[in-house]
Formats: C-alpha cells, sequence, structure tokens
C-alpha cells in the first residue's frame, strides 16, 4: 500500500510546485511602480486632488503601464494611447468592467446607472438603446434644431447679462439635453426643478465615489451593519443619496409616460424608445440610459464650453481667424447652422483643440479588469483598477507637437496631428455613447457665439484690463476656474442679429411636472 502512496504524493507535491511557480512568477511580473507599504500599499502616495498630473509623472519614471496599490486593490495606470488601445480596446472583453464602489454602487444606487454598471446584460441594453434611437448621425440630426434655437436664447441673454455666463451655458446645455432625452422643455431662469434635481444628483455622485471617503468601499462588509450601530452614518448619507438617485431617473421617466398618455409628448430619446417595441430587459434599461444621456452631458459638456470663452479670450488671433471664417462661409446677416458645419474647417479645428488642450475628464473613468490577464508580460489580475490617463495622452508629444499650446493649426493641413475625440470620449466598450450629441452640441455654441460677440478681457474700475488666470479646479471633470470676461456685439450686423432674435425667437413654455 505505501508503494502506492508514494508517487501519488510526489505527484501531489510536483503540481504544488508547479501551481506555486505559476503563482509567484504573475505575483513577480507586475507593472513596474512604487513600492508600498505592507496592507496600506501607496496609499500616502496617491494625491487628493490633480490625480492625473500625478499619475503622468509615472510615465517617465516606470513607462506607459505602472502599477500601484492602496489598501489591497491593484491600479494599473495607461499613460500612453497605445496601452490604453491595446488593453481596453483590443482587450475589451477583459477590461470592459468598473471598480467595485460599494457606497456608491451597492448603497446609492449608481451601478445600475451606465456610469458604473458592470459589464453584463444590463449594461449592453442600455448602450444598445442609445445606439439605436441617438448614437448614429442621423439619429442625432433630428435634434439640430432643438440645439439651434437652444443657443439662440443663450446668446440673447448673454448679449443682456454678460457676467453670467457660466450659469447660461449650464441653463442652455441642460436645456438641450433634457430636450433630447425626455421632451421637457426647461425654464430659462436658472431655477428648473428638473435640471435642479439632476445636478443635485451628480454633485452626489462626485462625493460617493471619492477616493478614500467612505470606509465601507474599504471594508465592504460594513454594508451590512444596521444604521443603528455606531459609525454607520454613512447609511443615512447613502439613503439620502439613493433617493435623489432615484428621483432623477423616476421623474424625467414618469414625465413622458404622462406625457404620452396624454398624447402631448414631444419626440425625444425616451419617448421615441417607448413608441417602439421594447423588451423587459429594453423597460428595464430605458429610463437608466435616458438619465445619464442627461446626467452625463451637463457637467462634460458645460466644461468645455466654459474652456471655449477662456480660450478665446486669452488667443485673440484665434477669435480673428475664426470670424474671418465665418463671415467668408456664411456672412454677416444670419447665424449658423448645424449644415454650416462641414464648411467651417477652423472652427472644426478649434473645438478639437478645446477637447485636447483642457481635457474635460483628465483622469478618464476608470475600467477594472474582469479575468487575470498577462500583458506585455505584465500580470494584471482580476479585480484590478485601470487608470485611462487622457490628460498624458492629450499632452504627450509623441503626438501632439508643443502640447502645452493652444494651437488650432495642428489639426489643419495635409499632416494634421491625432484628432481628439478618438480617446477623449473614452474606449472600448466604455465608450461615451452620446458623442453625436457632444460634439454638435459644443460645434453650435462656438459657430453662434463666435459669429455675434467679440470676447475680451474684463476691466476694471480704472478701465484697465484685467486678463484670465488659465488655471483649472481639481476634480473629476475639470473645469477653469472662476473668471470674468467682456461679451459685446462684434459688428453692427451681429447687434442687428441680437436684436431681431428678441422677436422671432419662440415663445418658451416651460414644462409642467
Amino acid at each position: 500500500m505505501a508503494s502506492h502512496i508514494g508517487p501519488q504524493v510526489l505527484a501531489s507535491g510536483a503540481a504544488l510546485c508547479i501551481g506555486l511557480y505559476y503563482y509567484l512568477s504573475h505575483r513577480s511580473a507586475k507593472p513596474p511602480g512604487p513600492r508600498g507599504w505592507p496592507i496600506i500599499g501607496n496609499l500616502f502616495g496617491v494625491p487628493t486632488e490633480f490625480e492625473w498630473l500625478h499619475w503622468a509623472t509615472y510615465k517617465e519614471l516606470y513607462g506607459a503601464v505602472s502599477y500601484t496599490t492602496v489598501l489591497g486593490k491593484d491600479i494599473v495606470i495607461l499613460n500612453t494611447l497605445e496601452a490604453c488601445n491595446d488593453i481596453l480596446d483590443k482587450r475589451s472583453s477583459v477590461y470592459s468592467g468598473r471598480p467595485i464602489m460599494p457606497f456608491a454602487g451597492q448603497i446609492v444606487g449608481w451601478d445600475q446607472q451606465l456610469v458604473l454598471a458592470s459589464y453584463g446584460k444590463h449594461f449592453r441594453t442600455m448602450r444598445k438603446l442609445a445606439y439605436r434611437h441617438l448614437g448614429t448621425k442621423a439619429a442625432a440630426a433630428a435634434y439640430h434644431e432643438v440645439q439651434e434655437t437652444e443657443v439662440r436664447y443663450l446668446i440673447s441673454r448673454l448679449h443682456e447679462d454678460s457676467e453670467g455666463l457660466v450659469k447660461n451655458l449650464r441653463i442652455t446645455i441642460g436645456a438641450i439635453l433634457l430636450r433630447m432625452s425626455h421632451g421637457y422643455t426647461t425654464r430659462i431662469d436658472g431655477n428648473d426643478p428638473m435640471v435642479n434635481l439632476v445636478v443635485n444628483a451628480a454633485q452626489d455622485f462626485y462625493q460617493a465615489t471619492k477616493p478614500g471617503a467612505w470606509l465601507v468601499d474599504i471594508i465592504p462588509w460594513l454594508k451590512h451593519i444596521p444604521a443603528w450601530v455606531p459609525g454607520a452614518g454613512f447609511k443615512k448619507t447613502g439613503a439620502k443619496f439613493r433617493k435623489t438617485n432615484v428621483d432623477q431617473t423616476d421623474i424625467p421617466y414618469n414625465f413622458v409616460l404622462k406625457e404620452l398618455s396624454n398624447n402631448t409628448a414631444l419626440p425625444s430619446f425616451t419617448s421615441n424608445a417607448l413608441r417602439s417595441e421594447l423588451t423587459a430587459e429594453e423597460k428595464y434599461a430605458l429610463k437608466f440610459i435616458a438619465a445619464a444621456l442627461y446626467g452625463g452631458g451637463l457637467d462634460t459638456i458645460a466644461g468645455v464650453a466654459t474652456f471655449f470663452f477662456l480660450a478665446m479670450v486669452l488667443f485673440p488671433d484665434v477669435q480673428h481667424k475664426a470670424q474671418e471664417e465665418l463671415d467668408r462661409v456664411i456672412g454677416t446677416g444670419r447665424l449658423p447652422t448645424m449644415r454650416d458645419q462641414e464648411h467651417l474647417p477652423y472652427i472644426a479645428a478649434i473645438q478639437k483643440e478645446i477637447f485636447r488642450w483642457r481635457t474635460t475628464v483628465p483622469g478618464g473613468i476608470a475600467h477594472a479588469a474582469t479575468e487575470d490577464d498577462v500583458y506585455n508580460g505584465f500580470f494584471i489580475r482580476k479585480g484590478t483598477i485601470i487608470i485611462n490617463n487622457l490628460w498624458a495622452i492629450a499632452h504627450d508629444p509623441e503626438h501632439y507637437e508643443d502640447p502645452m499650446a493652444f494651437k488650432p493649426e495642428r489639426f489643419l493641413g495635409d499632416a494634421p496631428e491625432l484628432d481628439p475625440s478618438v480617446f477623449i470620449f473614452g474606449f472600448g466598450r466604455r465608450r461615451c455613447p452620446g458623442i453625436e450629441v457632444a460634439e454638435s452640441t459644443v460645434f453650435i455654441i462656438i459657430a453662434t457665439c463666435l459669429s455675434v460677440f467679440r470676447l475680451g478681457n474684463a476691466k476694471d474700475e480704472m478701465g484697465n484690463e484685467v486678463p484670465p488666470s488659465d488655471e483649472f479646479v481639481s476634480g473629476a471633470v475639470c473645469h477653469p476656474k472662476p473668471f470674468k470676461c467682456s461679451i459685446e456685439p462684434r459688428t453692427a450686423d451681429a447687434l442687428h442679429l441680437l436684436q431681431m432674435l428678441r422677436s422671432e425667437l419662440p415663445e418658451r413654455s416651460p414644462s409642467q411636472l
């Protein structure tokens, strides 16, 4: 009997050694990165603001793909377009997950929304609905008139209230997106209940996803403790955030249902989808993807539009060239429309440079590996958080000459530089489904505002010009620091167009919830 046990034990021992060898070899093949402490890892080496600038330094120190660990969580940082394409695009079946965030995801409920939903049937259904009803140029073109009209309201308001730039941009972008997503007509005084609801939900989201803010994200089993237990105050906050999240999803959706039952629903993403044949999964997913089309676009597009105004003040020569093109192509007797887009290459170049120069989501939105993988000899285990540093790509001298400079001309001529739209909207199966809407909204804002306004430095009480600072605030979505600028009609024809708008714009009838 002993003679039979010996070979079995030997075989088992050999298998164990082989398994241990592969385990240790995989562990030793993680991407390079800073050495961390036991348990906490590199916790004290991770900044609380401007993280994308910190991660960008890893490229010089460790290469395009680097690694760190924080409180037991593996983090891989991708600092080049090649690495992002190789991992997030070409291997999207492995890297389409999102980091598990118990507080924001399970407690607040953002795991059902597009931004944090796990890659699976629910996520794929949302993506399919978005593409079918809004993701193509033809589908997005149905809302061009809405975009043009709302931007005309914008220039009319800016003519009367030039100091309310950011407020008026947000009113306009909110009006466009809610009209497209739910057929909802907003108030234009900046105090619309639907807009306020979604803005509050977005603010809650940023707090809920702030790294290190919630102990339950580090110790997930805490989500099971009763709310009355000392130290469980996060549950009360989570319930408050969850209500806002549910409301911003359900209230606009129920508004559309009511309008459809009254035969008063305006064409929109949601009403069009509800009029079509939907499966049970699609009916469930619809309200979440509809909320994402608005909630995911307001802050990002507002950031881009605000950076546009800042750039035009900082670089008056660029503004002058753009207005020369507008005058040459369109003339001075009318406002631009979406039909003019293909004939305005310099305006298009400005738009691309705004996207690149001040990347609005500079740190990208993190992916997560859904299974073990090996890339270029580096072991990336299941659950690893993948940071795609869009700022590093947008300012990579491999793709952009003098990358810190603002030069729209880089996208013109026979050898244009890399179009930033290939990366700023994300990668793989997590790429933003609202690209057509975002790009057309930014275009019509840029073209229309430049057609009528001269944007310049603000002046102090003594009449001296006060140039704005080229600084931005930290956050998941990047915005310029508050600045003042001069917004004035640039010609007599422009002034005439602005005056005519008051009589030509249709009377606005805000929707009633």
